[in-house]
């Protein structure tokens, strides 16, 4: 039994639906405080809304797994970040600490999918898995939370030979990633690609447009996700996924507009950045290749293509 924690949310379904397509037989648990479940309402799987801050419930679900893909977290954009640092701090620890002790009681290994986000300090470009210990901490608490995470992993192997591997996800982005109504609590992609099939003019973007981000296909997340999870050489070892191409917020942008086939001449409009809005982050995923045999495969214009056809269809405009 695979168990996958978050299961229902955006990257925790594709990975549901990636392990259902090699037959493995999994079990979902979600507290489904997002609101909406990315999980088909017939997909074969067993589903159990539970809450990951107790213990108790931890336990149970945890019965008869044998590998647990640990998703959930309290996320959120930028602002997000910023405005409620106590509960993403208090919420996510105390799932780290139900999620760890069940998977010393049940012999689980644990596949913790971290973040992109423990970089966001470095000055190494594009930065290996070995850069988290040779740059500062993030100042986020949700990067903070998540680095947090990966000491766990290898504090609970040394102390309770609890096996895991970690996962880093570089900027996610697809159909089943919700447009927020709050600028700053969406990621950028589905919200710059609202505006735009709103018709906003101009396109307003936070901060200059010079952020560099990897941009990277859910499916290839998923599909990276899983591969390193499972594999015999990733045991007790770290591994970015993701696209290692930046591309500039700018660039992005304007890439929507013209797949939105928007008429007007393409224009910006400039917000004040959020504050720890991190300038670069690009991955050195040659460990990943090397190890795994893994790289994404969908291009950035391939995706962009197969998220704005999803946002016509399946999100309200507004």
């Amino acid at each position: 039994m695979i168990l996958v924690t978050g299961g229902a949310g955006f990257i925790g379904s594709a990975v549901v639906r990636r392990l259902l397509r090699d037959g493995h037989t999994v079990r979902v648990v979600d507290d489904l405080s997002k609101g909406y479940v990315n999980l088909e309402s017939d997909a074969p799987v067993e589903f159990i809304k539970a809450d990951l801050r107790d213990p108790a419930e931890t336990e149970r679900v945890f019965e008869g797994v044998e590998i647990c893909f640990h998703l959930a977290a309290k996320i959120g954009g930028i602002k997000y970040f910023h405005d409620f640092p106590a509960t993403i701090l208090d919420e996510n620890n105390l799932m780290l600490s139900s999620v760890f002790r069940a998977a010393v009681k049940h012999r689980t290994k644990i596949v913790y999918v971290s973040s992109s986000m423990v970089f966001e300090r470095t000055s190494i470009f594009p930065s290996p898995e070995s850069a988290v210990f040779e740059s500062p901490p993030p100042v986020t608490h949700y990067g903070f939370s998540k680095l947090v995470g990966e000491y766990y992993c290898r504090a609970f192997n040394e102390e309770h030979a609890v096996r895991y591997t970690i996962c880093r996800p570089f900027n996610a982005y697809g159909p089943g990633e919700h447009p927020e109504d709050e600028p700053g609590i969406a990621h950028v992609i589905p919200d710059l690609a609202r505006k735009v099939l709103n018709g906003d003019y101009p396109l307003e973007i936070m901060g200059s447009g010079e952020q560099q981000r990897c941009f990277t296909y859910i499916e290839d997340i998923a599909d990276g996700i899983v591969t390193a999870g499972l594999h015999p050489k990733s045991e007790n070892d770290d591994f970015n996924i993701g696209e290692d191409t930046p591309t500039t917020v700018e660039e992005l942008a304007r890439r929507i507009w013209e797949l939105c086939g928007r008429s007007e001449p393409f224009q910006l409009a400039h917000a004040p950045a959020l504050q720890h809005d991190i300038q670069r982050r690009i991955p050195d995923i040659s460990k990943t290749a090397r190890v795994l045999g893994w790289r994404p495969n969908i291009t950035l214009d391939e995706g962009l293509r197969r998220t704005i056809d999803w946002l016509r269809t399946s999100v309200p405009a507004g």
